[in-house]
């Protein structure tokens, strides 16, 4: 199954549509759907696609040799291969010398892995023939140290020879549409606070039923397809043990954010200990360490850490706890039970993040007249404020507050908000000062809040659409 994606067919097709050699550079996290992209873009082209497995290098060299030489439809034999790597890939240019080809390296980390210098050797014949053709070669790959390695880094074979990295990233809550098209806007931010917008996840759950139904069935089930998903990609990606790093997740996901939290909450003991994994699953794009966004720009030493993946923060916070009696079949019902007593808070941090992101759409469209610059959120030792979107340029910002429940804006309310920006200000009053509140829904709006210009209110539908 196929869904969504229009924004990325079309840069596709508009890198496509260029003229001259490309090596396009697809990456991002496992279940973000690159090879599934790169398929269904490329499947009406002239193509070769091969996916990449752990095997040796000669059944990998005679798999993508048999891949190339049936791009034309002509019969292959079976054991087919060139000479060698060097050879394959000049097989490239003949193939692209007069006419488009398009050639997918899905998984290109175990290529390198599984044969050394590949790299090299692509970059030596990319420099003598490829660059000269009509190829238009794809790298795609989830090991994103690996991917940087040998191709985004200044030291890589490849750096510079690539035409255009690309970092697919997962979907966002209006792409849920899509996939869910009978469910309100609040249904699909209750859903995306649970599954967030990984593609497998969203194409794993039955979309005809409900949220809590998918959570039963798929989730809290041992039969469900994501029952034990996170730590199936962990071990994919990390292919060791693993179990320090679901600690890890596991205390962020329960609410340790300081890495001294994390460090004490998950075992480790050792702060450094404790940063050294912080530091592996930052760059596995699922943990994000968050600074502050001040009224000056400047480098500091400290933050906090948090999931960037809400279906990882779901299952590490309901499921992990749980696992070893829900593996027997046991307490399924009564987790259920309490994820819906407490869905107000497990989608309130995900409703924070969803009102950030939802100020850049604002902002395009002129309905917030700031060109933000950086946006997060700010806190101090007694204050903190949900979304600051701010342009230190232009000295304008955005303060927000983010409640996924039923909320007033009164003077009071106003007040408050207003205040705690007065903190952040710090003295400095020559500011254009907006304020934005997203709730599930808007109880009482006093007049005075609804008539200011600088006052901008935000509802599920407001961010999805009705």
């Amino acid at each position: 199954m196929f869904l969504n994606r229009e924004r990325e067919l079309g840069y596709l097709d508009s890198r496509y549509r260029r003229p001259g050699a490309e090596i396009a550079v697809i990456y991002g996290r496992r279940r973000v759907g690159k090879s599934a992209l790169v398929f269904e873009w490329s499947k009406d082209k002239r193509h070769a696609f091969f996916f990449v497995q752990r095997l040796d290098s000669a059944t990998l060299l005679r798999q993508f040799s048999r891949e190339l030489a049936s791009v034309d439809g002509d019969e292959v034999p079976a054991d087919f291969s060139y000479p060698d790597w060097e050879s394959a890939f000049r097989a490239m240019g003949d193939l692209a010398r007069e006419s488009r080809l398009v050639v997918v390296i899905d998984e290109y980390p175990y290529l390198v892995e599984m044969v050394p210098g590949i790299s090299t050797v692509l970059q030596k014949v990319w420099d003598l023939v490829l660059q000269h053709t009509n190829l238009f070669l794809i790298l795609t790959g989830s090991l994103l140290s690996v991917m940087r390695r040998h191709l985004l880094e200044t030291e890589a074979p490849l750096y510079r020879r690539h035409t255009w990295p690309f970092e697919l990233r997962p979907l966002q809550l209006n792409d849920l549409r899509a996939f869910f098209p009978h469910r309100s806007p609040a249904e699909l931010v209750d859903t995306f606070a649970v599954l967030g917008g990984m593609p497998h996840y969203l194409i794993s759950v039955d979309r005809e039923a409900s949220l809590m139904q998918n959570i039963e069935q798929d989730i809290l089930s041992p039969a469900g397809s994501l029952f034990d998903e996170p730590r199936l990609q962990l071990h994919e990606e990390l292919r060791g043990d693993i179990e320090s790093y679901v600690r890890v997740l596991g205390a962020i996901a329960r609410g340790a954010h300081q890495r001294s939290e994390i460090a004490a909450a998950s075992g480790l003991g050792n702060a450094n200990k404790a940063g050294w994994h912080l530091g592996t699953l930052v760059e596995l794009g699922l943990v994000e360490h968050r600074q502050p966004v001040g009224r000056v720009s400047r480098p500091r030493q400290w933050g906090t850490y948090h999931l960037r993946d809400p279906f990882f923060r779901f299952w590490h916070r309901w499921v992990l706890p749980r696992r070893n009696y829900l593996e027997i079949g046991q307490g399924q019902q009564e987790t259920l039970d309490q994820i819906r007593q407490n869905m107000s808070y497990i989608v309130a941090p995900v409703w924070e993040e969803i009102a950030r992101t939802h100020l850049y759409t604002a902002s395009a469209q002129g309905e917030i007249p700031i060109l933000i610059e950086e946006i997060g959120s700010w806190w101090s030792r007694d204050t903190q404020i949900d979304v600051v979107a701010v342009n230190r340029a232009e000295r304008r910002v955005v303060f927000g507050e983010a409640k996924w429940q039923r909320a007033t804006v009164t003077e009071a309310d106003l007040d408050r908000l207003v205040n705690r920006g007065l903190r952040w200000l710090d003295g400095d009053t020559y500011w254009d000062v907006h304020y934005a509140f997203f709730a599930r829904e808007f109880g009482r709006v006093s007049d005075s809040a609804a008539s200011d210009p600088r006052v901008h209110l935000y509802t599920p539908e407001d961010v999805v659409g009705a």
